[in-house]
C-alpha cells in the first residue's frame, strides 16, 4: 500500500500541474489577450492589466494572444500616374497596430491577413492620392515646391478610418520609402529641369545686368557731382586768389620795372625748383640780362638831373 502511496501523490500532482495549465495564464505587457467561451468573445485583458490570470479549460474557455506592439511592412513597388500624365514608381511603408482586439479577431483574425488588407488598401490610396498631384509636387529642383509631407499625410488620412472600421487596426503612420523616375520618363523630366535652369539662369542674368546698369548710372551720377563741385570750388578758389592778387597790382603798378624784375625772379624759383640744368641766353631773359649788365648808373644820374631842373 505505500508502493502505491507515491505512485498516487506523484499522479495527482501532475493531473494537478496539467489543470493549473490549463485554467491559468499569464498576459506579458506587450499582449493583448482574448477569451472566448463556446466560441464567443467573453473578455478582453489589454497591456495595462498584464499579469496572471485564469480561465475555465477547454473546451469550455480558449485563450488568444495578440501583440500590442508596432508593426511595419512595406508596399510593393509599382507605377502611378500623376494628374499631369506622368508616371512614378513609388514604394510606401506602413506602421500599424491593433485597436480594437475584438473586431481585429472577428473581422480578419491574423497578423498576416491584416497586414495583406492594409497593403491593398495602401495600393488602393496611392493611386488616388498621386492621381491628385501634378508630377513637380514630387520632384523639383525648388525644394520649397515639393509637398511630399502633404501627399504622405492625405494618404495616411485615406487609410486609417477604414482600416480602423474594417479591421479595428489604427494605421499609425505612412510614408514614402522609395521614388524614382521609369526610364521613359527620366529623360522628359530631366529636359524639363535643364529648361527651368535656363530660365533661372536667364532671369538672374537679367537681374545682375539691370543691377549692374544701376550701380553704374549712380556711379557715374555721383562722379559728375564731385566733377561739378570740385569745379564750383577751384573757381571760388581762382576767384579769391584773384581778389587777393589785385590788392598787390596796383603796388606793382607804381614801378613796373620792379614788378617784371620780382616776377622773374619769381618765374625763376619755379623753373630752378626741380634741381635742373637749364641753358638760358641772358640777353632774352630781363632778370637774367640785368645781372649781367648791372643797373645803368648814367641813366639814373639823367633821369636825376631832369628831376632837379
Amino acid at each position: 500500500m505505500k508502493k502505491h502511496t507515491g505512485v498516487v501523490i506523484l499522479a495527482v500532482l501532475v493531473v494537478a500541474a496539467l489543470l493549473v495549465s490549463t485554467v491559468a495564464y499569464k498576459v506579458e505587457f506587450t499582449e493583448y489577450a482574448l477569451i472566448k467561451r463556446f466560441g464567443a468573445t467573453n473578455r478582453v485583458i489589454v497591456p495595462a492589466e498584464a499579469g496572471l490570470k485564469f480561465k475555465w479549460p477547454w473546451p469550455v474557455e480558449k485563450l488568444i494572444r495578440y501583440d500590442a506592439r508596432t508593426f511595419l511592412f512595406e508596399d510593393t513597388s509599382n507605377e502611378v500616374a500623376t494628374r499631369d500624365k506622368q508616371n512614378i514608381l513609388l514604394t510606401l511603408y506602413c506602421a500599424w497596430r491593433i485597436d480594437d482586439v475584438r473586431r481585429f479577431q472577428s473581422s480578419i483574425e491574423t497578423v498576416k491577413a491584416s497586414q495583406e488588407a492594409l497593403r491593398a488598401l495602401l495600393q488602393s490610396a496611392k493611386s488616388d492620392v498621386v492621381g491628385l498631384h501634378n508630377m513637380e509636387d514630387f520632384v523639383n529642383t525648388d525644394p520649397g515646391k515639393m509637398i511630399i509631407p502633404e501627399i504622405e499625410r492625405k494618404i495616411l488620412e485615406s487609410v486609417h478610418e477604414r482600416a480602423m472600421t474594417d479591421y479595428g487596426a489604427e494605421v499609425v503612420r505612412v510614408g514614402i520609402k522609395s521614388l524614382a523616375l521609369p526610364e521613359t520618363v527620366s529623360a522628359t523630366v530631366i529636359d524639363a529641369m535643364k529648361e527651368e535652369r535656363q530660365l533661372d539662369i536667364r532671369m538672374f542674368e537679367s537681374a545682375g545686368e539691370a543691377q549692374a546698369t544701376a550701380i553704374r548710372e549712380r556711379a557715374e551720377a555721383a562722379r559728375d557731382q564731385i566733377i561739378a563741385f570740385a569745379e564750383r570750388k577751384a573757381a571760388e578758389i581762382r576767384a579769391e586768389g584773384d581778389r587777393a592778387a589785385a590788392k598787390y597790382y596796383k603796388e606793382f603798378a607804381k614801378n613796373e620795372q620792379l614788378s617784371m624784375f620780382l616776377r622773374s625772379l619769381e618765374s625763376l624759383k619755379k623753373e630752378l625748383a626741380s634741381k635742373a640744368t637749364i641753358i638760358l641766353d641772358g640777353s632774352e631773359i630781363p632778370a637774367v640780362k640785368f645781372f649781367h649788365e648791372g643797373p645803368s648808373v648814367k641813366n639814373l644820374s639823367g633821369k636825376s638831373a631832369a628831376a632837379d631842373k
